[in-house]
């Protein structure tokens, strides 16, 4: 460009065009950059999702976990932590948090929930529907609750809702970023979650499909072949009867057994009948949950069990009274399998002794109402204690018949949000007889 010989305001002119050429070029440059890193975002999230659709076999808080690191890194923050809402939008499930979130944070605890409207900042998304960017958290703002005792600092954060057609279903929340979170960072996110979402309602959709195939082939078993199997039984021995009336006129004493033996399979057919009602009906959520006292129906279980007709069995429990939990008439066949197991599998010929005791405790900040069964019977090997709740399948399909099995009285005691498990009355020792224990959350 000849310069030589220009105005003073010409080289002005020159030098601005210069400028603003200079400042297109970089609006390009940035523009190209931007849209490099967008695409690039954009393919680890894809790569992200495509991941996740292949951990088939992964279980629910493992698909979170991925997910929520992935989350973590395409907004390229230092923490994130995600949660469910409960089915009637009161609370939110804190389950899970990511790596470096669990190492930082020091809340005693480490809570697990949070009541959505005491929920503050963190539950902002769910009143509002729409994601929240605070760039200066320290900042005042009307919804901050502050900080547990103990929580990693926060300088900048990032939070969307999860939707499930218009509703809120679940929060996703990253911080930390370096540099302040944008609109880029709130797309991926969103985009992300949403992935993951209807990933996991894919899974549950085929799992509940498993499980409503498992169980169909289950009742149609139970129902056809060992119903079936019964009534022959039954009526093998009435049979006999007849032909006995028929030769001799009479049946005798000794003939006692030809009756008592159909009788006997007729009723293991009526409970057969009534315990599948029962499992269908706690599996379809029809026995809802309410305040009972779980002290008053083990007195009743205790004293059903103390006297039966040639054993020698000997229940020490001391009764007790306003231990409510939230559970359901099925609770009682709880603690009647767990007692009856006790007596089906203790020799005929010796004394048994069971020992009920209940303890209130304090977990993960909750108060609990823990049930000890301890028999002295001949115990339960480690192998089988691995076995024993298992899920109820046509190899088990036995336990149905004498009472609920101990599958299902692990399923009910899930549904009560408790635990269940079996251990060694003496450490070490099976042979001297097994503890079992169920722990249920005490009724607030």
């Amino acid at each position: 460009m000849e310069l030589e010989g220009k105005s003073r305001h010409e080289l002005l002119n020159i030098i601005d065009r210069l400028e603003r050429q200079l400042s297109e070029m970089k609006d390009r440059s940035d523009r190209v950059a931007s849209s490099e890193e967008a695409l690039r975002l954009d393919e680890a999230r894809l790569e992200a999702l495509l991941k996740l659709t292949l951990m088939a076999d992964a279980s629910e808080p493992e698909i979170a976990d991925f997910a929520l690191e992935e989350a973590v890194r395409l907004t390229r923050s230092e923490v994130g932590w995600m949660g469910a809402l409960n089915e009637d939008d009161t609370v939110v499930l804190l389950y899970n948090f990511s790596s470096e979130a669990r190492k930082e944070c020091e809340v005693t605890g480490k809570p697990h929930s949070f009541i959505v409207k005491d929920g503050g900042v963190w539950a902002e998304p769910i009143f509002t529907k729409k994601p929240i960017i605070l760039n200066d958290y320290p900042a005042p703002h009307y919804r901050k609750k502050g900080f547990p005792e103990g929580h990693i600092p926060l300088k900048r954060f990032l939070a969307i809702p999860v939707f499930d057609g218009p509703r809120v279903v679940a929060v996703a929340e990253v911080g930390n970023k370096n540099t302040d979170y944008d609109r880029s960072d709130v797309r991926q996110l969103t985009l992300l979650m949403s992935g993951v979402w209807r990933i996991i309602l894919n899974k549950r959709a085929k799992d509940a499909l498993m499980e409503s195939k498992s169980q169909a082939e289950l009742y149609v078993d139970l129902m056809g072949h060992d119903i079936n199997n019964m009534n022959q039984v039954a009526l093998g021995f009435l049979e006999l009867a007849i032909e006995k009336l028929d030769k001799d006129g009479k049946l005798e004493t000794a003939d006692r057994y030809l009756l008592e033996k159909p009788i006997d399979t007729l009723n293991n057919s009526a409970r057969l009948i009534k315990n599948v009602k029962k499992l269908q009906s706690a599996r379809e959520g029809g026995l809802k949950r309410r305040m009972v006292d779980a002290c008053a129906m083990l007195a009743s279980v205790v004293g059903e069990y103390s006297d039966i007709p040639g054993r020698d069995i000997t229940i020490h429990y001391t009764p007790s009274e306003g231990c409510y939990v939230m559970a359901n008439d099925l609770l009682r066949d709880v603690f009647s399998n767990i007692v009856g197991n006790s007596v089906k599998h203790s020799p005929a010929d010796r004394t048994l002794e069971i020992w009920v005791s209940v303890l209130k405790v304090r977990a993960e900040g909750v108060d609990h109402y823990t049930i000890f069964f301890e028999d002295n019977g001949p115990g339960i090997s480690d192998m089988k204690k691995a076995e024993i709740f298992g899920r109820l399948e046509k190899k088990s399909r036995r336990s149905i018949i004498s009472g609920l099995g101990l599958g299902l009285v692990k399923t009910l005691v899930d549904d009560y949000g408790g635990k269940v498990w079996a251990e060694d009355r003496v450490r070490g020792d099976y042979t001297q007889g097994t503890r079992f224990v169920v722990m249920l959350p005490a009724a607030r």
